[in-house]
């Protein structure tokens, strides 16, 4: 279970992402006078933001839906424990978190310093760049999700290598509702800032 969903939030942050990176396109296209690329730029922002926020947050319901049976499985019998594929399992999952988590601290941090360059940049051309169209505030959400997902799947991977080596496995409810938690929140926060751009804008 957990390797799909990562999989999917790792692929609609990763395009969320490129929708900020092509609105903040359009402000330097547009300091360069590049006039006719605008358009196109524009439209991908509009395809990447609000279509894949809400995919994200159908994402997070199926989740929380799933959640919900995780627990009512069948029980893990001592034999399968002992099977050495657990131990692949836990590192396969472990490193999908690590890598989800890699995706969006990245996507963070190209944000971040596509800030920075249009700041210098504006300052170079002698010309006025609106920075409140580039989302200021919304790179510390991607770092802050990224590195949470890295660090629940740190804890989940040493929790179920702990309870293999004692001969027992249960599911991470409690660790997966803390995530589900994080995750709707930076949703929340990431569609407000949408929001707030588009009425300033709009």
């Amino acid at each position: 279970m957990e390797r799909s969903y990562l999989a999917s939030i790792k692929f609609l942050f990763v395009a969320f992402g490129t929708g900020i990176l092509s609105k903040k396109l359009t402000l330097l296209l547009g300091a360069l006078h590049f006039d006719l690329l605008v358009p196109f730029f524009q439209d991908l922002y509009y395809l990447l933001t609000w279509p894949v926020l809400a995919l994200l947050f159908l994402v997070f319901y199926l989740f929380i839906s799933d959640l919900r049976y995780v627990n009512k499985g069948a029980p893990v019998t001592a034999r399968e424990i002992q099977d050495p594929r657990i131990y692949l399992s836990a590192e396969r999952t472990f490193l999908s978190w690590i890598r989800t988590g890699i995706s969006i601290v990245i996507f963070g941090f190209v944000i971040a310093k596509f800030n920075f360059f249009l700041s210098n940049l504006a300052l170079i051309l002698h010309t006025k760049i609106t920075l409140q169209m580039t989302f200021a505030g919304m790179d510390v959400v991607f770092v802050v999700l990224g590195v949470i997902s890295i660090s629940m799947g740190t804890v989940g991977f040493f929790l179920t290598l702990h309870q293999v080596d004692h001969g027992a496995y249960r599911p991470h409810v409690t660790l997966y509702a803390a995530y589900g938690l994080s995750f709707f929140v930076a949703m929340a926060i990431l569609g407000y800032q949408l929001f707030q751009v588009g009425v300033a804008h709009g």
